[in-house]
């Protein structure tokens, strides 16, 4: 997969459903006011042309026919029977045409009250929405059971259950999870079923300690994928990606999980693979972001510190949720940890918080409290005019 690299935008990108949505909406709204006024004084004067129209014509036929005047009904005043082919089609009765009338009225009730549920849609989708989210390296099972670096700590079951106790306690609605070993996945899956996970077990046992987490009643899954990043040694893991939707408001955000190669003796000196990595994570968050301006968020243990700050903000598309400023040269915050939480623009963050997790993992928990700000209506919005309306679309 090829990926371009982020261009610097020289002013913040604003997409053409940004600039266009306001507009939509007042053009809507008086379309439905035109339609509204038309469809009530328009068809009562067709109901009432076409009345009159009956009527001067019943007149003229009776003035011109003295048969007609005379009561001879059934003959035409040649002696020949009425309603011959070729004769003219009668006028529809008044009762017909009031049936019509209703209908069509009707049809567009129907029309008004379709393009004033999609117009408050298009609002929701226009107004912020605020969640929290989280990334957390879980320390894998294999760390604390027999053989592993960490005797004396607890083994994976009751780190699970702390684990699942400081996702709730601080009310994350979205983590990214790294060293998430099979046996864990098994065990969050059974014990907290307020989540979705994504990639599961799907991609086996490598990507499966890289999964993303969402609370399911807050949003649903519309797409996912992964990325294939160089881990220790340069071979290939997935990360995964997937595009979530607010249930309550339809805004949507990418999410992306990463987990970058440390230096170990058990794994040697990976500075190279991480810089690749880095690379091709900036490039493809800031492609997904620049299609049409959804806002991109990425968590992941980078094992870099002020290396990974500047170069996810260098291009000035992401910001840290940690703080830091990348106006005028690369300014990482104090405090860094090995861990981030990342966003785009369209991303605003506040609430930074590093939690220790004691011996449920060697990592704290960093978790901030995401926005989508205002202003971006996401693709696919349907159009609040194009409307089936059972064929009544004009008076008869």
């Amino acid at each position: 997969m090829k990926h371009k690299d982020p261009e610097t935008p020289s002013s913040p990108r604003r997409s053409r459903v940004e600039l266009w949505a306001p507009f939509l909406v007042l053009a809507i709204i008086a379309a439905v006011v035109w339609a509204s006024f038309w469809s009530d004084s328009a068809v009562d004067e067709v109901a009432t042309d076409r009345t009159g129209a009956s009527q001067a014509t019943a007149a003229s036929d009776a003035s011109d026919d003295p048969g007609a005047a005379a009561g001879d009904e059934g003959s035409d005043g040649s002696g020949r029977p009425s309603g011959s082919a070729g004769a003219e089609p009668e006028h529809p009765e008044p009762e017909q045409l009031e049936a019509s009338v209703r209908r069509f009225r009707a049809a567009q009730r129907r029309l008004a009250a379709r393009v004033s549920r999609q117009v408050r849609e298009v609002e929701q989708r226009l107004q912020s929405f605020e969640f929290q989210v989280a990334s957390y390296n879980v320390l894998g099972d294999s760390h604390t059971g027999p053989g592993g670096n960490r005797p004396g700590w607890p083994d994976a079951g009751p780190r699970m259950d702390m684990t699942i106790g400081q996702l709730r306690s601080n009310g994350i609605d979205v983590v990214g999870f790294q060293e998430f070993e099979q046996s864990q996945y098994g065990m969050f899956t059974s014990r907290a079923g307020e989540y979705s996970l994504y990639p599961g077990m799907s991609l086996g046992n490598r990507s499966v300690r890289f999964n993303i987490a969402w609370r399911s009643d807050m949003f649903r899954l519309v797409e996912a994928h992964t990325l294939p990043i160089p881990y220790a040694g340069g071979n290939r893991i997935d990360m995964p990606v997937v595009l979530l939707e607010s249930i309550s408001t339809g805004r949507r955000a990418w999410f992306a999980n990463f987990h970058n190669p440390a230096d170990t003796p058990n794994l040697g000196n990976n500075a190279r693979w991480r810089a690749e990595a880095a690379a091709m994570e900036v490039a493809h968050l800031t492609e997904l972001h620049q299609a049409d301006g959804t806002p991109v968020i990425a968590t992941g243990d980078y094992n870099e510190r002020a290396e990974i700050f500047c170069r996810f903000t260098a291009g000035g598309v992401f910001t840290a949720a940690a703080g830091g400023s990348s106006a005028g040269g690369c300014s990482p915050p104090s405090g860094m940890q090995v861990d981030w939480v990342f966003g785009s623009t369209g991303i605003a963050f506040g609430g930074y918080a590093v939690t220790g997790t004691g011996q449920a993992s060697d990592h704290n928990m960093v978790h901030a409290t995401a926005t989508l700000t205002e202003g971006v209506a996401e693709p696919g919005t349907d159009d609040p005019t194009d409307d089936e309306t059972d064929g009544e679309t004009e008076a008869p």
